[in-house]
């Protein structure tokens, strides 16, 4: 009976030492600062930039060994961010409608023997095609409070196109549209002016996030 104690006591100790050393160090907490300029950039100005911040430091965080914060505004930031938004251009949206008439052959039922029973279908419907064409140059600045020699600057230019087909006023039997058409796209919902600007900043937070890596193994 001592011997089964005594193993079950080493037992509970050995397990208590592995929790120990499994168990992971908080992750450090490292804050930052988004220093953003847009020259007087007039479609910067309908753009909510502290929502923008927000969505830059969910970007530049993917991946990082360290807990990514916000600077309070008085506060020194552990890695300052520079960016001046040169030329942000959102183009006007080119629409296009193109009346067609389209048909499938849907199943129908099934005769007295159980067989499938097939008829063709039509409809008239507008293909709405949405583009819209937007671009801007980033300037960029990174430095680190701790480590000031390692600085990153560079310039990225980078354009984004977003593209939509829909389809409306569907007149005649709406089996005969392609639901993959019809039912994934017939919203016509354009993106508002942040996302044209968050998509057109993924390359430079990729490469952001890039250098605070580097920073911070």
């Amino acid at each position: 009976m001592r011997y089964l104690t005594i193993l079950l006591a080493f037992i509970v100790v050995l397990s208590s030492c592995r929790t120990t050393k499994t168990k992971r160090a908080p992750k450090r907490v490292v804050t930052v600062a988004f220093n953003l300029k847009s020259q007087q950039n007039p479609q910067v100005g309908f753009i909510n930039l502290e929502y923008y911040r927000l969505k830059l430091l969910d970007q530049v965080e993917n991946f990082q060994r360290v807990n990514l914060t916000l600077a309070e505004p008085n506060d020194t930031a552990d890695v300052t961010l520079n960016i001046n938004i040169d030329n942000f251009m959102l183009w006007p949206q080119d629409q296009r409608v193109n009346r067609r008439t389209v048909s499938r052959v849907v199943q129908t039922g099934t005769n007295s023997l159980g067989k499938p029973v097939y008829q063709t279908v039509r409809a008239s419907l507008d293909l709405i095609q949405v583009q819209r064409r937007s671009n801007a140059r980033f300037n960029v600045e990174l430095k680190f409070r701790d480590n000031p020699e390692k600085s990153f600057k560079r310039s990225f230019s980078t354009s984004y196109n977003y593209s939509n087909t829909y389809v409306e006023n569907i007149q005649g039997d709406s089996r005969a549209v392609d639901p993959r058409l019809y039912f994934s796209n017939n919203t016509g919902m354009e993106p508002q002016p942040i996302d044209f600007l968050l998509n057109l900043s993924k390359e430079m937070t990729q490469r952001v996030s890039s250098e605070l890596r580097k920073q911070y193994p």
